[in-house]
Parts: C-alpha cells; sequence; structure tokens
C-alpha cells in the first residue's frame, strides 16, 4: 500500500534465532534503487514509532531510507514473553542481519530512536553485528542501573511506577483484560496514591500479574550480577559504532546519555567518531516550553535535520567535512538561551574544570531554616561567621516534594522550615556554569542513617527560585559516640549548563527528601529503603557547621 507518497508493508515477519516471530511494518521510497535500512524496535505499538520526539517513518523513507519499525518481542503483535532489556540483545542482532538482506537494501543499517528504542540499541550493538553502521539513541543509557533506575543512588519512583503501570496496561490489553488495561490507565494518569504506598517491595496484584519486572528492580537495590547483564557499555567499548547522542536538561535519563558520550568518546577515532546533542527538553516533548519556561526559537536545535545528517554520512557515505570536524559537543545554555559547543564533558572529568565559582555556606545569628531565615553563601572563608549549627528535622511520613527535573519555581516550598537555605549576594558578573555542581558538607545526624538532599536554584530580582539541579546522598554515624563527631557529606549535583546572570542570587537548600523524584528514606536503616513499610517511617535529624577549621562548601563549574 501507499501512504504519504511512500510504500508501506504491514505486519512483515521475523524469525528470531529460538523460532519466535517478531513483526515489523517497512517503509521504502517510491522509486526503485538500494537503500539503506533505520530501524526501530519499540514495546508500545510499532504505529507510534517514537512519533512524540521523533519524526515520522514517513519522513525518514522519503529521504532515501528502507525504515523498518518493529515490535519488541512479547509487545504489540511480535510472538513471545516480554522481558524488558533481557532479550533485546540478541533480537536486536538477529533483526539487524534481517534487515541487512531485506529487498532494495544496501546491507548498511542504522538504527534511531529515543527512551526504550534507544535502549534496544545499546543492547544490540553490544554483540556488534556487522550490518549495524552507526545509532542515534536518544535519552536512555547503556547501563541501566546508574543511569535509568538509580542515578542518584536512589530509586527513581516518580518515573518509573508509572511506567510499569503502562507496561503492566498493554500486557493486560494483549491478553485481552480491558478492565485491569482501564485500571492500569487510571494510576498512571494519576499515580499520587500509588507513589505513597510502602514498602516499595509489596507486591500489587495487578503488577504481580502482568509486570513483575518492576519488582525485580525494586529487590535489587544495590548494584550487582542482575544489573551487570543490563550494562552493556564494557561491551560496546570493545568494538564501538557510530553514536549521535541526543539527551535533554530536564530529562530523567541525562545522567546515562552522559555517562554513556563520555564512555565511547574515550574511543573516538577519525573512523568511528560521536556526537552529542543536550537541548532544554524533558523526556517529551522536546520543544521550546519545558517547565512553563519559554527558551526561545532555537530550543528546537533542529534535531531532525542532525539525526539524518548523521545517518546520511554513515549510511550513505556523504563526506561532510562539516561533520567529521565538527566539536564533538553541542548544548544549550539553560539561561541564555544560546547554543554553545564544547570538546569535551567538563562535569565527567575526575580533574574538574580549569576554572571554578566557590561558595561558603555560613551561619547567622538567627537559623537557616526556610528562605527568611538566617543561611548565608559568602564568596569568601573569612566571611563565614561562627554560629550555632544549622538543624533540619526530616520526618519520612512527610517528605519534602521535588516531582522532576523542569525548571520549576521553589519560592514557595523554600519558606518550610524543614530545608535549610543558604542565600549568596547579588552577583557582580554573569557567570557561565557547564558541569556538575559539587558540595561539600560537615554535618551530625540523629536517627541516621538517612538522606542528605542538595538542591540548587537561582534566584531571580523577583523573587522567584528557579530550579538547576539536585543531588542526594546517604549519611549516617557509626560507633556508640560517633553522634558527638562531625563528618563530611559529599554530594555531585546533576550536571547543568547555565549562565547565571549579573544581579541574580545563588540559593542552595538541604533537607532530607526530593519526593518522588528519589524514594524517601525510611530513616534509621541502611540497604532496607525499599522494603521498609509505613510503619518504620521515622524521624532523623540533622546538623550542618560551617566554621573556619572545617567549612562547608559548594563549587560551581565554570565554562572553560
Amino acid at each position: 500500500m501507499k501512504f504519504g507518497n511512500v510504500v508501506i508493508r504491514r505486519k512483515v515477519p521475523c524469525t528470531m534465532r529460538d523460532g519466535i516471530t517478531l513483526y515489523s511494518d517497512i517503509y521504502l521510497p517510491d522509486e526503485t534503487g538500494e537503500y539503506p535500512v533505520l530501524l526501530m524496535r519499540q514495546p508500545y505499538g510499532r504505529s507510534i514509532a517514537s512519533t512524540v520526539t521523533h519524526a515520522h517513518p514517513v519522513w525518514y523513507a522519503s529521504k532515501g531510507y528502507i525504515v523498518v519499525i518493529q515490535d519488541v518481542r512479547g509487545r504489540g503483535e511480535s510472538e513471545g514473553v516480554f522481558n524488558p532489556f533481557v532479550q533485546e540483545a540478541e533480537d536486536g542482532f538477529d533483526t539487524i542481519e534481517w534487515s541487512a538482506g531485506l529487498p532494495g537494501s544496501t546491507g548498511k543499517v542504522g538504527m534511531y530512536g529515543f527512551s526504550y528504542q534507544g535502549l534496544t540499541q545499546w543492547a544490540a550493538a553490544s554483540l556488534h553485528p556487522p550490518a549495524l553502521k552507526a545509532i542515534a539513541p536518544s535519552m536512555c543509557p547503556a547501563d541501566m542501573y546508574h543511569g535509568l533506575f538509580y542515578p542518584h543512588g536512589s530509586f527513581a519512583l516518580g518515573n518509573h511506577l508509572p511506567w510499569a503501570f503502562q507496561l503492566a496496561r498493554d500486557t493486560a490489553q494483549r491478553a485481552g483484560d480491558v478492565q485491569t488495561a482501564e485500571q492500569c490507565s487510571r494510576v498512571m494518569r494519576s499515580p499520587e496514591e500509588m507513589l505513597w504506598k510502602m514498602p516499595l517491595n509489596e507486591r500489587h496484584p495487578i503488577l504481580e500479574q502482568y509486570f513483575p519486572a518492576f519488582y525485580d528492580w525494586i529487590e535489587h537495590q544495590a548494584y550487582d550480577e542482575y544489573w551487570e547483564q543490563m550494562n552493556w557499555i564494557n561491551d560496546i567499548v570493545k568494538e564501538p559504532v557510530p553514536a549521535l547522542h541526543i539527551g535533554g536538561w530536564y530529562d530523567g535519563f541525562l545522567m546515562g546519555t552522559l555517562q554513556s558520550f563520555e564512555a565511547l568518546q574515550a574511543t573516538a577515532t577519525p573512523d568511528c567518531f560521536h556526537r552529542l546533542i543536550v537541548g532544554p527538553w524533558a523526556h517529551i516533548p522536546w520543544g521550546r516550553r519545558a517547565g512553563g519556561i519559554d527558551h526561545g526559537e532555537q530550543a528546537d536545535g533542529g534535531h531532525h535535520l542532525e539525526q539524518l545528517r548523521w545517518f546520511d554520512y554513515w549510511l550513505k557515505g556523504k563526506e561532510d567535512m562539516e561533520l567529521s570536524g565538527e566539536l564533538p559537543i553541542r548544548y544549550f545554555d539553560q539561561l541564555s538561551h544560546e547554543w554553545h559547543t564544547a570538546e569535551q564533558l567538563p562535569f565527567l572529568l575526575e580533574d574538574g574544570v580549569s576554572r571554578s565559582e566557590w561558595f561558603y555556606l555560613s551561619g547567622s545569628q538567627t537559623p537557616a531554616n526556610g528562605a527568611a531565615g538566617g543561611g548565608r553563601l559568602e564568596k569568601h572563608k573569612e566571611d563565614v561567621e561562627e554560629a550555632v549549627p544549622d538543624v533540619f528535622v526530616f520526618d519520612s511520613r512527610l517528605p519534602m516534594r521535588l516531582d522532576s527535573y523542569l525548571p520549576s519555581d521553589r519560592a514557595a516550598i523554600q519558606e518550610r522550615q524543614e530545608i535549610l537555605v543558604y542565600t549568596g549576594g547579588p552577583l557582580a558578573e554573569d557567570i557561565p556554569i557547564f558541569g556538575s555542581p559539587e558540595l561539600s558538607v560537615q554535618y551530625q545526624t540523629l536517627g541516621g542513617p538517612t538522606d542528605l538532599v542538595a538542591i540548587l536554584t537561582t534566584v531571580s530580582e523577583k523573587g522567584t527560585a528557579r530550579l538547576l539541579s539536585v543531588g542526594r546522598t546517604e549519611i549516617c554515624s557509626e560507633g556508640a559516640d560517633a553522634s558527638n563527631e562531625w563528618r563530611t557529606a559529599q554530594i555531585r549535583l546533576r550536571p547543568l549548563a547555565a549562565t547565571l546572570p549579573a544581579g541574580s542570587y545563588v540559593r542552595l537548600e538541604l533537607t532530607g527528601s526530593a519526593f518522588p523524584l528519589f524514594a524517601r528514606h525510611p530513616n534509621g536503616v541502611r540497604g532496607e529503603m525499599n522494603s521498609t513499610g509505613t510503619g518504620g517511617l521515622k524521624i532523623a535529624t540533622t546538623a550542618v557547621r560551617s566554621t573556619e577549621q572545617d567549612i562547608s562548601c559548594l563549587r560551581l563549574p565554570v565554562k572553560r
């Protein structure tokens, strides 16, 4: 059949090595000839084809590609049982080699797509299929534990509980259980009640029946052999494939995208180089108004054409000297709304960056609790005031909220007394931040182990406190007399690129939670965060100090 001036072949079978048949829709140019293949493997119904972020397959076919959109095993109309991530490497290898042999194919295959459709690219690339010549994974990691499920060492509950019900919905619908599928849709639309349920590993009947893999993610709280089989980085770098990485500053999987790029970039050669684009985008959509902020007309970044240019270079042999000679990183400044280029990622380098802006936490004659308190960020150590340590109480039954990485206004929640707030003076000049802020805090805790969460905001002259970055670590005093000891907590916050304007203020929050972005710490237990019920939710108290001898400080990495 023809649609959109291209030819479509529906439900084309492809048999895997174990006899299971997977089905694809194939879009072809309406002209006789040989074309390279663009393959997408996805679990959401192949008609969607990542069109929530990517161009429709018709567009790619019209540009001279055979486009294959496949339902992965156990999804859509494909046979078998869906076990997320586990079988994507072998199934991807088999599908790539099959795609290379399609009538009219040149034998060269590229893969594209975002999120799960990106994960299938990493999985397949780990087995080095000969026909795979380039990939373009967007907003996805190659390391499931660190880049997807536990990016800050705590389960990313807010992202993955609704997603689990989405996958359970599709399984229920596939089984003809319409009533349960509708229940799942309701949870996806309004997940608030489910997010508060504890323990996290308590089996919900819907997930137990239709998506039990969720509890594997919960039960494997630490990186172990389970996660090792879903970390494809080490295998990929042995024989890398050119990769165009696309990420978003507000995307939940940003750290995984950057981790994967860094690993491949270390292997780059003139014959196999890589590129990274980071825009002002959430997971969906890739527009100009993430978090209600208008990032300007250039926010799109031309990502459709950039992907086309990437595949034209590697699959069609178009020797675009500009592509091969460009700097490997292109990123959007979240505050100046300008695109920049860079040679490397400073926030992933162990030796840091060449220049830093330092801020030193200082107490005062009044406690630092809430934005109206006396917490200050000083530019000079000698201005840090000797004061009574600042103390916050974290009641895990009432965690402090942070729903996403979007640039929300934190001014209202910063009034809470459960948050220590440290604010600097007006900046004398613009400061172009590019990298991961780092925080060193002198602390004591009672009722730990507990979490220490750091949230960085920029405060405008009008008083809005825009979210920039967040990080967390577990803190604990050990030993019988350890509660009397001051210890040091180190937190590396999430990367950002933002030019702080002159006249604005830097503000740091310290508290015990960022819920439901991170699963809340129940307090008083170690390694049992995901198995503690509501009866085990306790209260922890944390003190913070900054003295001339034991300084607490914030380092902001400045663009070279």
